[in-house]
């Protein structure tokens, strides 16, 4: 039998845990916790934890290759007043959510 112990299967993986957590606590602590919340921590499971992390590390940041305005407009990042098209609906110009004439992406005053 392999539930001889009379104890379901949720408290012999906590248990399970625990004991490799017991073994080397730092090392483990340290794969383990990370800087995620509590309460993130209590809702996934250690192996989502460490994949959204693993992703997260692995990812490009979003940085611009130029600040040339007219390069970033031919390669379809800004449209003509200036505004991102894929990224915030931000003024590259002004850098707030309106252009010089105070519009918004939509043309609209705000």
């Amino acid at each position: 039998m392999a539930n001889t112990h009379g104890l379901t299967s949720r408290i012999v993986k906590k248990q399970a845990a625990a004991r490799k957590l017991a073994k080397n606590k730092k090392a483990a602590y340290q794969v383990y916790i990370w800087n995620e919340n509590p309460q993130t921590r209590k809702n996934q499971s250690y192996k989502a934890r460490k994949h959204y992390m693993e992703n997260k590390q692995n990812f490009p940041k979003k940085k611009l290759w130029t600040k040339n305005p007219q390069s970033l407009m031919e390669q379809g990042i800004l449209d003509e007043r200036w505004f991102f098209k894929t990224w915030k609906k931000k003024n590259f110009l002004t850098w707030s959510m309106v252009d010089v004439k105070w519009l918004d992406f939509y043309g609209m005053p705000r």
